[in-house]
């Protein structure tokens, strides 16, 4: 059980950490608007390094998830996330994060800095806990696949959840 339970947090964070790297690299300008509010250096190289890490953390979840290099990618990411939050919460400033892409902006702050448990513990939990026979590059396709479907039945079902009309039209074509 505990082991069905590790592969399904992996996967999930990998899923989430591909999903949000290719938002930040769809619209690189929303995603540098944070960094610049953040007063990052070189914030049109830091656009483009962020969204990259975020592939190989996933990637290596899913791939190598007993390394230490994967448990470093995933305590590094929820640190700078969470080190991003309380530079915005000490500046006391509104700074909107692109995370997600622009339909996911949120300020940056307390939900940033409450996650950091969760990066750390997925950190360790990738590294000590056996991963089942499900570890290998032969998964990130097939990950891959997982999360296209994903964006796409999303695509279709935030309209559809938002307009009931939506799916009338759906339905009678």
């Amino acid at each position: 059980m505990l082991v069905a339970v590790a592969i399904g947090i992996r996967f999930a964070v990998a899923f989430l950490l591909l999903y949000a790297a290719a938002q930040k690299l769809s619209s690189p300008s929303s995603f540098r608007q944070t960094l610049t509010a953040l007063k990052v250096p070189s914030p049109k190289i830091i656009s483009v390094f962020v969204p990259l890490v975020e592939i190989g953390t996933a990637f290596s979840l899913i791939a190598i998830p007993h390394e230490l290099t994967t448990s470093a990618l995933v305590a590094g990411l929820g640190l700078s996330f969470a080190a991003a939050a309380l530079t915005a919460l000490v500046r006391k400033q509104n700074i909107r994060c692109a995370c997600y892409g622009q339909a996911g902006e949120a300020n940056l702050g307390a939900r940033q800095l409450m996650a950091l448990p969760a990066w750390l513990a997925v950190a360790v939990m990738s590294y000590y806990l056996p991963d089942g026979g499900v570890a290998g590059v032969e998964y990130i396709p097939v990950s891959g696949l997982a999360l296209a479907v994903f964006v796409v039945l999303r695509s279709f079902l935030r309209p559809a959840l938002r307009n009931r009309s939506y799916l009338r039209v759906l339905e009678t074509q």
